[in-house]
């Protein structure tokens, strides 16, 4: 009989490629609300300036991949830094 499971068993290699794509996965979410910190909220001249918000738009797309992964959600979970998905 074969059990499968939503994530893999721990101490696997396939948990420990997909618990590397989690820290990847929120450093890429730490580095882009840096971004979006440091960004203008308009580009483009005096007379016509366009709302800047590819930063933002990126924190929210990596702030949905990471709800996505339950991996992702846990290791944010354990270091208690779940606001990272509000910032």
């Amino acid at each position: 009989m074969v059990t499968e499971t939503a994530t893999p068993i721990r101490g696997t290699d396939a948990y420990c490629r997909q618990r590397r794509l989690a820290f990847a996965l929120i450093e890429s979410l730490e580095q882009a609300i840096r971004i979006r910190s440091q960004a203008p909220m308009y580009v483009g001249s005096a007379d016509d300036p366009m709302e800047n918000t590819g930063p933002w738009d990126r924190v929210c797309q990596l702030q949905d991949r990471i709800r996505q992964d339950p991996l992702a959600m846990e290791t944010l979970a354990a270091q208690k830094r779940l606001m990272l998905l509000t910032a």
